[in-house]
C-alpha cells in the first residue's frame, strides 16, 4: 500500500484488532434455492437484496457478520456485496473501475467505526459507506453503487421465490446462527475497539 497517498489523515484510520482478511471474504460463494435457504432461515432474519440483469439473489447478514465482504458475479457483472456489522450498513458496488475488475478484502482497520476494505489488484485501502479509495495507489477514486436494500427474508422469499441465496456452505468454520459482535451497542461497553469474537 502506498501510504503516501491518501484523502483523509492516516491517523484518523484504526485498528479493529484482526488483520489483513483475518475476517475472511467469500471470494467464491456458492447459493442454494429458496426454497433449500428455507429451512434454516427465519422469516424475520435480514438479507442483502441485489438484482442485476434479471439476476436476483440474497445474502443473509447472519453470513455477511462473519465475513463482510462477497466477491461475486452476478448479472454477468462483477459486484462486490459488503457489510459492516459495527454501523449495519449494506453496500454493493461494481467492481470494475476503468477497465480493471478488482477483489476486495477487509484490511482489519475502521475510519469512523466503519469497514475499511482494500483490493488486492493495487492495495489500495476504500471507505466501505462511500465506495471511495481513502488510502493507496487509487486514492481519490470511487467504486459505483449497485441498489442492495436490506429486507426480511419473507419478504425476498415473497417477492422472489426463483432467486438464489449465499450458501452456508462457504468453506470456512463459523456458528452462523450466532454474531461475532454480540454486546458491541450495549450501553455499559467501554468506548474502545471492538474486534469481534474471530478466534
Amino acid at each position: 500500500t502506498d501510504f503516501t497517498k491518501h484523502t483523509i489523515p492516516l491517523e484518523d484510520i484504526r485498528g479493529a484488532g484482526p488483520g489483513k482478511d483475518g475476517i475472511p471474504p467469500l471470494d467464491r460463494p456458492t447459493f442454494v434455492s429458496v426454497e433449500r435457504a428455507n429451512r434454516w432461515m427465519e422469516n424475520q432474519n435480514p438479507v442483502i437484496a441485489l438484482e442485476l440483469n434479471s439476476d436476483v439473489r440474497a445474502y443473509p447478514l447472519q453470513i455477511l457478520n462473519w465475513h463482510e465482504i462477497v466477491n461475486d458475479i452476478l448479472g454477468g457483472t462483477p459486484v462486490t456485496i459488503t457489510f459492516c456489522p459495527l454501523c449495519n450498513s449494506a453496500v454493493a458496488f461494481d467492481r470494475t473501475l476503468d477497465g480493471v475488475v478488482y477483489d476486495f478484502g477487509v484490511t482489519g482497520n475502521l475510519y469512523n467505526s466503519n469497514l475499511v476494505m482494500w483490493d488486492r489488484q493495487t492495495q489500495s485501502w476504500w471507505q466501505q459507506i462511500t465506495g471511495e479509495a481513502i488510502v493507496g495507489e487509487l486514492a481519490g477514486k470511487r467504486l459505483t453503487f449497485i441498489p442492495a436494500p436490506i429486507v426480511a427474508w419473507a419478504n425476498f422469499m415473497d417477492s422472489n421465490p426463483q432467486g438464489l441465496v449465499l450458501s452456508l456452505d462457504t468453506g470456512f468454520d463459523r456458528n452462523y446462527a450466532s454474531s461475532p459482535y454480540n454486546g458491541y451497542d450495549r450501553l455499559d461497553r467501554p468506548p474502545t475497539n471492538f474486534a469481534g469474537d474471530y478466534d
